[in-house]
């Protein structure tokens, strides 16, 4: 080899040698910088006609394992899904407390019983009143406290999730950009860009928020697509949107392909939601959509059989002395529906010592009402019923009266007190199964928003008689966020309750179908194929209004799967009772005789403190399955199953974190930067670089001699 190419080695060697130096300082300046791949230098040797001429650098590469990689993107999308189901958890327990300390509603629920227990030696004292009273306050401000604060998590969950959205739909473009700046590095044969290790970051980011599949490109780009495929980034981008939701109704998170040249939209709008499979969004949708709104349906669950089973005793009893007035709840009735009662009931006036002054026994088959003064006649509609019940109460005593307004039937005994009992030979005066009292709501105890009553007693030629035409807005949506139909039904004022429920099955088509039960409620059935993939038909809105009383259609029959959490809406105990203790029924009428009721009676007492252990009949709600238990074993159910579902989120938190640990570690190992091996590095191109300039000191050296000799 002649000087000449012993100084070309030299000198390339020096280069070779000075860029691999920088590399290393790259990598050591960089050590705790994430998501930083450290580079290392592949070094090619020069030649011509065979033989070596020196050295040059082939490639800087960015030391990176797609597996790894890859591995590390999903640990990161499950471990943030887990630990925002955690956290969702942990506040929820916060709400909820533990059975057995003073918050929890089974502690609250055993109180009331308690305080009834308490009450049975002094039952007319005004103590003992009060404090049942206070107990069933206590219970119902925790039913009504609970249920605001889990629509509160609901949309904290869901604001967080718009934010989520935004975050994700920033970086999705971002990694776009990448993408094309590191085709066109490429192109001018640069393979180790800075915009990598930004990309990387992007793409760690965006796991965080949900699941990627990222497939590395000849060009240097990546495929980014959720792990059922959908795009997200190709030579086009997703771009996200979503709205919000609010009342327990939430939309979807829509998804819609952009040309990146142009910001075109390419093709339809498609539905993120059911394309997650993990990461904080599934996380927050899961939570929002399943474990939220199911706790909140069984809370309503809860709240509606408390209300029904207290309410259905109270009103087979009696306060005493007996109360005046007595002012029924809002049924969403009008004056001009049909009646629908059967069997009959007696309504008596008695004085201050419980003796009987008058009655009107009220025979809803034969359409009487019968008095002391004669027989009053009523035809088959609400308002002439009450009408005449208003002609004979005053007959029997001058002063009272009946009256009905805004879906409420209410009485007054004048400067008598009232008591409404059914005769025991004869069938209790009924409507849809309820006995009159209560489903008026006379005698009620505790107070939902909505009807708790969902037999109605209304017939399929009944007029729904809305105050003007109305739209009910119906969602087919399941778990995962997949929405089988969205519709919109427009329901005018003259329709009956069956051409409602027929425009309704119209909408469906064969999504599925509302029908009239013979007790006047409706029931829903959906398609086979709909209901073995956990869809619900879900009330987005609903603008209609029965006449004045300010109950929707769908409220008054209980119509879709988010109305039965609604019952525990300002829950409450009814405002007579929580004014006046002394009107809680703790005695039982007797149904012959002149005295009616009579002090230290506890009959009425413990027929309320008997629903300790009877059994009720509970809705499905949530993950709860259809049941008869009693009140308090159905709330350790809902506590059991919170507790099992948070200490199942909380395993997965703990396992997929450790994934997580495991795959960064592997992942450091194999391209984070080792300061040793740095250094080593470092002392090896240093020394290179030494020997290389000795050489073409040599070289030099060499050369002068040669020029020196003549």
């Amino acid at each position: 080899m002649g000087l000449n190419g012993i100084l070309s080695g030299a000198l390339t060697s020096l280069q070779a040698n000075t860029t691999a130096m920088k590399v290393v300082s790259q990598n050591i300046s960089n050590l705790n910088t994430q998501n930083y791949a450290r580079r290392v230098v592949d070094f090619s040797p020069l030649g011509a006609a065979g033989a070596p001429v020196g050295v040059t650098i082939q490639d800087i590469r960015r030391v990176s394992d797609q597996y790894l990689a890859q591995e590390a993107l999903s640990a990161t999308s499950a471990s943030n899904q887990y630990d925002v189901q955690t956290t969702t958890f942990n506040q929820i327990n916060s709400l909820l407390g533990s059975p057995g300390d003073g918050q929890a509603l089974t502690t609250k629920l055993q109180g009331v019983f308690s305080a009834l227990n308490s009450a049975q030696l002094s039952s007319t004292s005004s103590v003992s009143q009060g404090a049942v009273v206070n107990k069933m306050k206590s219970l119902a401000s925790s039913i009504s406290s609970l249920s605001s604060q889990l629509d509160n998590l609901a949309n904290q969950a869901d604001g967080q999730l718009t934010t989520a959205v935004s975050q994700a739909n920033t970086l999705i473009k971002q990694i776009y950009d990448y993408n094309q700046l590191i085709k066109t590095a490429s192109v001018h044969g640069n393979s180790d860009t800075v915009y990598l290790d930004q990309r990387a970051s992007a793409l760690n980011s965006l796991a965080q928020m949900m699941d990627l599949r990222v497939a590395p490109q000849d060009d240097g780009s990546v495929l980014v697509t959720t792990q059922d495929g959908m795009n997200l980034v190709s030579d086009s981008y997703a771009s996200l949107s979503y709205a919000g939701g609010k009342n327990g109704v939430y939309g979807t998170i829509q998804a819609q392909d952009t040309n990146g040249a142009t910001g075109n939209p390419i093709g339809s709008v498609q539905s993120l939601d059911s394309h997650l499979t993990s990461g904080s969004m599934r996380g927050l949708i899961d939570m929002r959509d399943t474990t939220i709104a199911g706790l909140k349906n069984e809370l309503g669950s809860f709240a509606k059989t408390v209300a029904n089973s207290f309410n259905a005793v109270h009103n087979e009893n009696s306060a005493y002395p007996a109360p005046s007035t007595m002012d029924g709840r809002d049924t969403g009735l009008l004056a001009s529906d049909s009646l629908n009662f059967s069997g009959k009931t007696t309504i008596t006036l008695t004085d201050s010592s419980g003796a009987a002054v008058g009655s009107a026994a009220i025979d809803f088959g034969a359409g009487t009402i019968t008095t002391g003064a004669g027989t009053f006649n009523f035809t088959n509609s609400i308002g002439s019923f009450t009408n005449n019940l208003n002609s004979a109460l005053s007959s029997v005593s001058p002063g009272a009266s009946a009256s009905f307004a805004d879906g409420q039937l209410s009485l007054d005994g004048g400067a008598h007190g009232l008591v409404i009992t059914n005769p025991v030979s004869a069938t209790p005066g009924q409507r849809g199964g309820t006995n009159f009292s209560q489903f008026f709501g006379l005698n009620d105890v505790f107070s939902t928003s909505l009807p708790s009553i969902s037999a109605t007693g209304m017939s399929g030629s009944d007029a729904l008689n809305l105050a003007s035409n109305g739209t009910i807005d119906l969602v087919l949506k399941n778990a995962s966020g997949d929405i089988a139909s969205k519709v919109s039904v427009n329901i005018t004022a003259g329709m009956t309750v069956n051409q409602a429920l027929t425009a309704i099955n119209t909408a469906l088509g064969s999504s599925g179908s509302l029908s009239l039960n013979a007790d006047g409620s409706v029931s829903t059935a959906l398609s086979s194929k709909l209901t073995s993939g956990g869809y619900q038909l879900q009330v987005a809105s609903d603008t209609t209004s029965r006449g004045t009383t300010g109950v929707s259609f769908s409220q008054l029959f209980g119509i879709g799967a988010n109305t039965l959490g609604q019952q525990s809406v300002n829950f409450s105990v009814k405002d007579a009772v929580l004014s006046d203790p002394s009107r809680l029924a703790l005695c039982r009428p007797a149904t012959t005789g002149t005295q009616i009721i009579s002090p230290g009676d506890t009959k009425g007492l413990l027929a309320l403190q008997a629903l300790t252990t009877s059994k009720q009949s509970f809705d499905k709600a949530g993950t709860l399955a259809a049941q008869t238990a009693s009140l308090g074993d159905y709330a350790s159910g809902m506590y059991q199953d919170i507790a099992t579902k948070s200490a199942d989120a909380a395993s997965n938190k703990t396992t997929q974190a450790d994934r997580l640990t495991e795959a960064q570690n592997r992942m450091a190992n194999q391209s984070g930067v080792n300061l040793d091996e740095e250094l080593s590095n470092m002392i090896i191109y240093q020394r290179s670089y030494s020997a290389s300039a000795r050489l073409l000191n040599t070289v030099s050296d060499l050369y002068d001699v040669l020029l020196s000799i003549k």
